[in-house]
């Protein structure tokens, strides 16, 4: 026998064992059933019905300022969008030169 064909027996012994105890191992999701979500929805939708009529006023008042304050400036006027543009428009060249300047010249390009 030589060394390849022992390495091979090991492998093939060692993915058949794998394979069996993937086949005959049940799969974990099937040991407990699923939880029902509605309890959940349930007592969300009862807290909220016990707040003060005060207390959601506030915090629908409270909801669009949040928003306000992440930027009014578009993505590509920070210097963050900046970089980007720069590094792209330096690829993009980089790209181009190469092409341009391919030492490999064929009929299909």
């Amino acid at each position: 026998m030589t060394r390849y064909s022992k390495h091979a027996r090991l492998l093939a012994g060692a993915l058949a064992l794998v394979v069996g105890l993937t086949l005959v191992a049940p799969p974990a999701f099937a040991a407990s059933p699923a939880p029902d979500p509605r309890p959940i929805a349930t007592a969300a939708t009862a807290k909220v019905e016990a707040m003060p009529a005060a207390t959601l006023a506030q915090a629908a008042q409270a909801a669009p300022a949040a928003v306000a304050e992440t930027g009014d400036k578009p993505f590509f006027k920070t210097t963050k969008g900046a970089i980007a543009l720069v590094l792209l428009a330096g690829g993009l060249g980089y790209m181009a030169y190469s092409m341009s300047n391919d030492r490999i010249k064929s009929p299909a390009k």
